[in-house]
């Protein structure tokens, strides 16, 4: 077999004669015709193999042994002598009027899977961002058919064209995103849960202390249990031991008050988990204040709270912060106990049920850094497109 038709079956272009190769560090450039045939005459179907002339085309592939590939196509052009109609070659390279490859197109697209700017992206292929924005517009995403079996929900700051913070379904089951929607308004999140023809099916409903999410669960989720994230409910308590710390620290010496807020992890972190000299150096802290250490003390005492194994574990774990904390009497635990108080069933729900919002969490996480690659997306209909095509990477999208 010829060395050329090896070459096309690696590059899958079909019969060609390569005339040139060219390369530098960043490009490769192949120049080459394709094998004369006869071809149809797509006026009269007259068949003909007479070449009227050759046009010199640059056609983009995708890249090739880590470099862009470029194919310089000596194109050719048939004349029929029935009818004297002139006419390019077919190829399969190339949709019509295109200079940029079907590969190169499908390439751009999984690229844009990636956690990188649509003009890094760009770059790397050696075409323009304009290119891949409209590329991109050829993916979408429908609404999904159906609600799963564990919902969970949250927001995040989007600052598109919608608003400041859009919010985000997801399936920590399923690990999967379910949708983004434009506002975090209680209105717009009801009517869109309100279409969906399974909502009794939902089993269980995770959200973090938003009273609007917890009604619209409460009017559209009537079997759903409601559950409040353990994570929110651990942030009241790290806070108020954060203020504790730096009021004390206020009072204190400028080397000692470096020293107390370098060691705020020490503070923060479980006694147990600790080694014997991070306990020795929290101890040392400790002594500054009596304050600080009811405050450290709660803290302890609600960690184990939140660790009980089971729902009437937790409720004695937690009349047992409850003495401490009114004992202690620091006002920086109040917003604690007012939480505590307003979501207590919610929070006490959570230990019945072993999911969380930890999932929807770390997606928000990366919906942070495609907005910070990007700098930000005005449009939500494009950051739509684009977080959902980032993450549904085990499912096929839609071509508009």
């Amino acid at each position: 077999m010829p060395q050329t038709d090896y070459i096309s079956k690696l590059l899958d272009i079909g019969s060609i004669n390569i005339l040139d190769l060219k390369f530098d560090d960043k490009t490769i450039i192949v120049s080459f015709k394709l094998q004369r045939r006869p071809h149809v005459c797509p006026d009269c179907c007259a068949i003909t193999d007479k070449v009227h002339d050759y046009r010199k085309q640059q056609v983009k592939d995708d890249p090739a042994f880590g470099k862009r590939l470029i194919w310089l196509y000596y194109k050719r052009r048939y004349c029929c002598p029935c009818c004297n109609k002139r006419f390019y070659e077919t190829n399969g390279l190339l949709p019509k009027f295109h200079r940029i490859t079907r590969r190169l197109t499908a390439y751009c697209i999984n690229e844009l899977k990636r956690k990188c700017s649509q003009k890094d992206i760009a770059a790397s292929l050696g075409i323009s961002p304009s290119t891949v924005y409209r590329w991109l517009q050829l993916i979408g995403y429908s609404k999904p058919p159906k609600l799963p079996k564990v919902l969970s929900i949250d927001e995040f700051r989007g600052n598109t064209d919608k608003g400041k913070f859009q919010c985000i379904l997801t399936s920590p089951v399923e690990k999967e995103v379910i949708d983004i929607l434009p506002t975090m308004e209680s209105t717009d999140i009801f009517e869109y849960l309100r279409q969906f023809p399974n909502r009794k099916e939902v089993q269980y409903f995770i959200t973090d202390m938003c009273k609007p999410y917890v009604q619209t669960a409460k009017h559209l989720f009537p079997q759903a249990t409601i559950i409040i994230d353990r994570f929110h409910v651990v942030r009241y308590c790290t806070w108020a031991l954060e203020n504790v710390r730096k009021r004390i620290q206020k009072k204190l010496l400028p080397e000692q008050r470096k020293y107390f807020k370098r060691s705020r992890k020490l503070l923060l972190a479980h006694m147990e988990k600790l080694s014997d000299e991070n306990k020795a150096a929290v101890e040392r802290m400790l002594l500054f204040s009596r304050d600080l250490r009811e405050a450290y003390l709660l803290k302890e005492v609600f960690y184990r709270f939140m660790a009980s194994k089971d729902k009437q574990e937790a409720i004695n774990n937690l009349k047992e912060f409850r003495m401490h904390a009114n004992v202690a009497n620091i006002p920086e635990f109040k917003a604690c106990m007012t939480m505590l108080q307003n979501w207590e069933s919610y929070i006490l729900n959570a230990f019945t049920c072993p999911y969380s919002n930890g999932f929807t969490e770390g997606i928000n996480n990366t919906i942070k850094v495609i907005k910070r690659i990007a700098y930000g997306y005005k449009n939500f209909d494009n950051f739509r497109r684009r977080i959902l095509h980032t993450l549904h990477v085990n499912k096929e999208p839609i071509t508009l």
